[in-house]
This record gives structure tokens, C-alpha cells and sequence, in this order.
């Protein structure tokens, strides 16, 4: 029997973290504190005592990188949830 591995799908790897985070709504009530355990400028995986209350699209406080991203939660278990930031690139601007 040969091992099997996961197939990596993210466009972008991701970066092993342990960092203290808040989720915050955007009435900006503060939601949900919990630990971002990896990272790339597309999303993360956050852990939390437990994920029932984790808004589907709010802010993420990024502390070590002192941003604020819009994200929405691309998926869930009981304790980590996956999110995918949705920040709209600015428009470039047109040739004449």
C-alpha cells in the first residue's frame, strides 16, 4: 500500500503561523478572537475554541501584518474554518 498525500489546490503555498487574531463584523463589533495557524495574501485557516458563531464574511484582524481584510469562509469544521480574503484590487486604468 503506498501513502497518499493531499493535492495541494491553493494558487499560492501558504505560511505556517501561530498568531493571535479577531474576527470583527462590519457594524464593527468585535465577533470572534481566535489563532491564524497559516497564511498567504489569499486566505488562512484559523482555529477556534469552536466555529458556530463565525460569521460567513466579515473582517479579519491581521495583527503581525497590521491589515484589515474583508474575507468570506470558504469552509468550516468544529474548531478551524478556512477563509478565502476578498479584497477588490483596485482598477488599473485604461490605455488611451
Amino acid at each position: 500500500m503506498t501513502p497518499t498525500s493531499k493535492i495541494e489546490r491553493r494558487k499560492v503555498p501558504r505560511q505556517a503561523a501561530k498568531v493571535e487574531t479577531t474576527l470583527v463584523h462590519e457594524d464593527g463589533i468585535v465577533r470572534k478572537t481566535g489563532t491564524i495557524r497559516n497564511i498567504s495574501p489569499e486566505g488562512a485557516k484559523l482555529s477556534f475554541a469552536s466555529t458556530e458563531d463565525i460569521p460567513d464574511a466579515a473582517y479579519i484582524l491581521i495583527p503581525d501584518r497590521h491589515q484589515i481584510e474583508p474575507y468570506r469562509v470558504v469552509w468550516r469544521s468544529e474548531d478551524e474554518v478556512g477563509l478565502a480574503f476578498t479584497a477588490v484590487e483596485p482598477a488599473k486604468p485604461s490605455k488611451p
